[in-house]
């Protein structure tokens, strides 16, 4: 049965995707670019070249990987795949597609079901979905429990290359990040694992996996069960949400719930803040940043991309982050509460918010990204974290502060 294999998100070879594939297959991507709506199409082109770079990174990530198997990975500028992936189906006679799910669920721009063959969409971004529960501690207790059963994810060698004579539209020269390339991701989040609750909120303590994740080129599956089993062997009591392990597993479980929580509300990058807002903040806090104005705000969107703002701790943490691509887990809570009370509105702070980390950070342009900025308008939250400045200092440690 020869397969047309759309993928959107999963640039590896080890993963449930191609675990699961078998038999004849061509491997193509379509550049959202060409066929989302006007605001995905609009961040795509505006964010920063730190950020291209990493996607053509993991494009040719995947490619090479593909090479090495004798396939190609055949990328598109189309404005309307499903028509034109019924055109190849006519053409070459596919009899099924299988669909990489992105991160946000399928674009509305799109709809699988004109496809004119059988198709399937196969999720590559959540380690399983057999924990219904929504908690982080359910969910990755839940993994754990097959830490010892669990096999990880390889490629399928009963997959076999389908040639096609399409020319493939390619993508521009880039400058490798390391913070996308996987072994050394994956390197170092094994050798922090056992002390990322010291950590984690420090300048330089993430593992930033949510790098790596975000552009596709290492299997979330994968990497919770290797670093679940280093817990494993140092003797980890997996039935306790407390300890080091607990600080870094519920980092997986977080994720999960935010892919499945967009998913099931039909929200993409095409959706407005507001109707994030909507979905996920209490009708109270919803209130309160709508109804948040400060009249005496002189901050504006190019101060914050200029790291500009006259707050030298915010300068500090956005220019960091601007030249890393990284933004500190505790930077980022403190700059999220900092925004509320200086934007000129509550509307404005949730909006610049998703802006700066979609144009500006690695791990922007995802689930994650819009549901931490959407709960970060919670009420008290930003005050909360206000009242522990000193604190957030010390804790980041930039140099020169």
């Amino acid at each position: 049965m020869k397969t047309l294999v759309w993928l959107t998100h999963s640039f590896r070879l080890d993963s449930r995707l191609t675990a699961n594939l078998s038999g004849p297959c061509t491997f193509v991507y379509y550049s959202p670019y060409y066929f989302a709506g006007d605001r995905e199409r609009e961040i795509l082109k505006g964010c920063s070249t730190k950020n291209l770079q990493a996607f053509y990174q993991s494009l040719d990530e995947m490619q090479n990987l593909l090479l090495s198997k004798g396939h190609q990975l055949i990328v598109f500028k189309e404005k309307d795949p499903i028509a034109h992936i019924n055109q190849l189906i006519s053409k070459y006679e596919f009899e099924r597609v299988v669909i990489d799910l992105p991160l946000f669920g399928m674009w509305k721009t799109t709809d699988p079901m004109l496809l004119s063959v059988p198709f399937e969409m196969v999720d590559s971004d959540l380690i399983d979905d057999e924990c219904l529960k929504m908690t982080a501690k359910s969910r990755w207790m839940s993994h754990t429990r097959k830490v010892q059963t669990e096999k990880l994810y390889e490629w399928n060698s009963e997959i076999t290359p389908f040639a096609i004579s399409e020319k493939s539209k390619g993508y521009p020269t880039y400058e490798s990040n390391s913070l996308i390339d996987p072994k050394p991701v994956i390197d170092r989040a094994l050798h922090m694992a056992t002390t990322y609750g010291q950590t984690r909120d420090k300048h330089d303590g993430q593992t930033r996996l949510s790098t790596a994740f975000q552009n596709g080129v290492i299997d979330p599956h994968n990497t919770f069960y290797k670093i679940a089993r280093l817990f494993d062997v140092h003797g980890a009591d997996f039935t306790k949400n407390e300890g080091a392990h607990a600080a870094m597993l519920r980092q997986f479980a977080f994720r999960e719930m935010t892919i499945i929580q967009t998913r099931r509300a039909n929200l993409t990058m095409e959706d407005q803040p507001i109707e994030w807002a909507r979905q996920f903040l209490t009708p109270a806090s919803l209130q309160n940043m709508q109804s948040r104005v400060n009249e005496q705000s002189t901050l504006t969107l190019d101060l914050l991309k200029s790291a500009n703002t006259g707050d030298t701790l915010i300068d500090k943490i956005l220019s960091e982050s601007y030249s890393t691509g990284v933004m500190p887990n505790r930077a980022r809570m403190f700059f999220a509460g900092w925004m509320f009370y200086n934007a000129p509105s509550g509307i404005l702070a949730l909006e610049w918010l998703i802006h700066i980390f979609d144009q500006f950070l690695l791990d922007g342009q995802c689930p994650t990204n819009y549901t931490q900025c959407t709960s970060s308008m919670n009420m008290q939250y930003g005050k909360v974290m206000l009242l522990n400045r000193d604190r957030v200092k010390q804790l980041l440690n930039y140099e020169n502060i």
